[in-house]
């Protein structure tokens, strides 16, 4: 009489690799590399969110500086205040540095001799929204880049689950077959 089958924890399940059973191997090792995927498919969603973010930081930040009130919006001369308070223009300043945007420095030192929001020239507002439009579409292209990556590890580790099951479904049928044998012969 075959000895009896009891529950294994899956720690112990899935160190119990070499075992004479082929298949039992082969879905331990898709389970492993299941569990590599799941950890691996955790960090790519944190990066898919952190690029998202960035997006809408980007979209935030030209529809901020879109809004500046210009006094003659038609002159590239016009000027107006970059936000509302010194903090503000220094934030905005800021946020634009930190978004590649270059000759930003200059702005900065010269907002922080002010008093209150930097005044700045249409033609200043026509130079940095374009190329926060360019970032914005690198940013785009690498969120395309990385919602490819979440899909191939989604797709990955739902295949190396399946195959897991898959093998410990054929081993199962095989000991079955095996065990009927048995009891057809003797």
């Amino acid at each position: 009489m075959p000895a009896p089958v009891t529950p294994q924890a899956l720690d112990d399940w899935l160190k119990s690799s070499n075992t004479p059973n082929v298949m039992h191997n082969i879905a331990v090792i898709n389970a492993n590399l299941s569990s590599v995927y799941a950890e691996i498919l955790n960090l790519q969603k944190d990066v898919v969110s952190e690029v998202s973010e960035r997006l809408k930081k980007i979209s935030e930040l030209t529809n901020e500086i879109r809004a500046v009130k210009l006094d003659d919006s038609a002159s590239p001369n016009g000027k107006g205040p970059l936000g509302r308070t010194k903090e503000d223009t220094l934030r905005i300043l800021t946020s634009l540095k930190n978004f590649g945007i270059p000759n930003i420095d200059e702005k900065i030192a010269e907002a922080n001799k002010e008093t209150g929001p930097l005044t700045v020239l249409k033609a200043w507002i026509d130079t940095v929204v374009p190329s926060l439009q360019g970032v914005s579409e690198s940013e785009s292209n690498r969120s395309q880049q990385e919602g490819l990556r979440l899909q191939t590890f989604t797709s990955r580790y739902t295949q190396s689950a399946e195959g897991a099951q898959a093998a410990m479904q054929k081993s199962a049928q095989n000991l079955a077959t095996l065990i009927n044998n048995f009891r057809i012969s003797g």
